[in-house]
């Protein structure tokens, strides 16, 4: 069993600031989300400065808007810049973009490239394939219309975090499947790829000592999804589907965390597609740790690892040149 100090700093960090991660079992729901934002705003301080943050509304079609965010170390007007489009974890029914503003600043200050951050709509207001196919609206968006805020939508990679990684991983097969170019790379951190919860990793780790449970996880697919059956559905659950020619992908899996043997188990399956890949486990680390950077090393460290891995997907020497 790992050593449990960032586990101890979480807890007592959150009680010195008198809050609590969200409990959506316990609460109803709209109060799991209120205490969710309570409980994140406490990682969220002393942001990072970057040059432009922008909220940008993508008007759709009979559908609800695309709700996006843009951070950019430069200003816009130079060569148009390289993008990772980031979807934000919390099992498809919690959080939002302000959620997660330390780690997107952060990412696009440490890599270089654009961030633009999808603000899904929630589960189960919305459910599968609803996420889904926002995130790809949200891709398609960039490659024919990021050229109005300075993005290149050829160079382009996507990550996520949690039910985040799993909407990244998703569409990147999505699109694949549907013979459209796909992203340059992914970015998995800690992902939410199976509804599986007979892993090793959910005995140990998922019975409330470690953060996440496997009651909230086995609550949250129930959210996202409207029938039990779409649980082996590929696109809802991507651990099930063939990865075969997908871009290089980064898989970052906690080590004190009930969902590391789906980021174990992708990473064997990405090795049998042959699909160029990097695993990264942070043994003392519990779910959702690199929200936590103004606090735990580890978070800091994996920050920096996906920043410089989605760099040297997107960043060429002729770019830097550019630039």
């Amino acid at each position: 069993m790992p050593s449990l100090p960032s586990l101890a700093a979480i807890q007592a960090y959150a009680a010195e600031h008198g809050v609590s991660p969200a409990d959506p079992l316990r609460h109803p729901l709209a109060q799991a989300r209120s205490m969710a934002l309570a409980y994140q705003a406490i990682w969220n301080h002393d942001l990072p400065p970057v040059a432009r943050r922008q909220d940008i509304v993508v008007d759709r079609a009979d559908r609800a808007p695309l709700r996006l965010r843009l951070f950019d170390t430069v200003e816009q007007g130079g060569p148009a810049r390289p993008v990772l489009v980031y979807f934000h974890g919390g099992g498809f029914a919690l959080n939002g973009l302000d959620t997660h503003e330390r780690l997107l600043r952060l990412l696009a200050q440490r890599s270089g490239v654009t961030v633009l951050a999808l603000g899904y709509s929630l589960a189960p207001e919305v459910r599968f394939p609803g996420q889904l196919n926002e995130a790809l609206d949200a891709i398609a968006w960039v490659r024919h219309h990021g050229h109005q805020h300075g993005l290149d939508g050829d160079a382009l990679a996507v990550g996520g975090d949690s039910a985040g990684a799993n909407l990244a991983l998703a569409a990147t097969i999505a699109l694949r499947d549907r013979g459209l170019p796909p992203p340059r790379f992914g970015a998995l951190l800690y992902g939410m790829f199976s509804a599986d919860l007979h892993t090793a990793s959910h005995r140990l780790f998922g019975g409330g000592g470690f953060g996440l449970t496997t009651e909230r996880v086995d609550w949250f697919w129930s959210q996202y999804l409207a029938d039990f059956a779409q649980r082996d559905n590929p696109l809802a659950a991507p651990l099930w589907a063939d990865l075969h020619g997908l871009p290089p992908q980064l898989v970052i899996g906690a080590g004190l965390d009930c969902l590391l043997d789906d980021s174990l188990a992708l990473a064997a399956k990405l090795e049998q597609a042959g699909v160029p890949h990097r695993l990264s486990i942070h043994a003392d680390a519990p779910h959702s740790f690199m929200q936590m950077s103004c606090l735990l090393d580890s978070a800091v460290t994996a920050i920096a690892e996906t920043a410089a891995a989605v760099a040297q997907s997107l960043v060429t020497p002729a770019r830097q040149a550019a630039e």
